[in-house]
């Protein structure tokens, strides 16, 4: 379908090779991805793993010839499929020269905001990466930062202590190489950025260097990217290689055009389900942090 001749009207394939969406999902640094069609409703995916306990080679030479067998066990998981749908219509004889991308690009930046609210805090019975049910999620008991004594470096001190054992856990759980750190809660993004007395860098540079044997994608989370449920303050580690991010879908202009007969300009958005699935125990690890008064 061509551009309509009307300024401002063009059509979907148009703007979608254009368009410069002014706020990309957070979520969307974990790289591993599943879409799913949401007609299907409520998935269940069974999985074949095996045991790794089972993981036994025997010795073998000439004389040695029996073979230990790997063990594979069955278990499942569920997603639940959906899509939300919003319209816009607008009327073309009141005003013929209505300017659609901007409508285009305000739908498409709060539709984006709503999947990493969703994404992060769950929704619609499917697991998020900050509130989540799964089994899978390895929760250390909460870290307290302590209130500033002298110049402050105690914080420091604490802080690297913290990031050293996310990175001992990581370690312990999947021996990823590669993983996203991100940090969530206005009070923890603000003292990330701290220049204590004496210091040259500021806290983040610290925390880096605990993961300085990784490659790192670190991640500050704007509250914008949160559901108003989430007031606390944390650290996420998700093992790259083994989290899945499932959806159905990214927000999109999904269909748009001109009914002639009554002459009003129609368009349709869509953004799926999502829902963050750790394949094995501490693929994402949990840090709640607090600060002492």
């Amino acid at each position: 379908m061509p551009s309509d001749i009307r300024t401002g009207i063009i059509t979907k394939e148009t703007y979608m090779e254009s368009a410069v969406i002014s706020y990309v999902p957070y979520i969307l640094a974990l790289p591993k991805r599943r879409q799913f069609d949401f007609t299907a409703d409520k998935i269940v995916n069974k999985e074949h793993d095996v045991e790794n306990d089972s993981v036994i080679p025997s010795f073998s030479n000439a004389e040695m010839t029996e073979i230990n067998a790997a063990k594979v066990s069955t278990s499942s998981h569920s997603f639940n499929a959906y899509a939300k749908l919003l319209s816009l219509t607008k009327d073309l004889r009141k005003n013929p020269n209505i300017n659609v991308q901007k409508f285009h690009d305000q739908i498409l930046r709060q539709l984006s905001i709503q999947f990493d609210k969703s994404a992060f805090g769950g929704e619609g019975g499917n697991n998020g990466l900050i509130v989540s049910s799964d089994s899978n999620v390895h929760v250390p008991s909460s870290a307290e930062i302590p209130a500033v004594s002298g110049n402050g470096f105690n914080q420091i001190q604490k802080i690297k202590e913290i990031a050293t054992n996310l990175n001992l856990l990581v370690n312990k759980y999947t021996a990823s190489s590669d993983i996203s750190v991100f940090f969530y809660g206005d009070p923890l993004l603000a003292f990330l950025g701290k220049i204590t007395e004496g210091q040259e860098n500021d806290v983040l540079f610290h925390i880096r260097q605990a993961f300085k044997n990784k490659n790192v994608t670190f991640v500050e989370l704007s509250s914008l990217s949160l559901p108003s449920s989430i007031t606390t303050n944390g650290i996420i580690v998700a093992s790259n290689d083994l989290v899945e991010l499932e959806h159905c879908g990214l927000p999109i202009l999904d269909d748009d055009g001109i009914n002639t007969e009554k002459k009003y300009y129609f368009a349709n958005y869509q953004l799926g389900s999502v829902q963050v699935r750790p394949e094995v125990l501490g693929a994402v690890i949990k840090q709640a942090i607090t600060f002492a008064s």
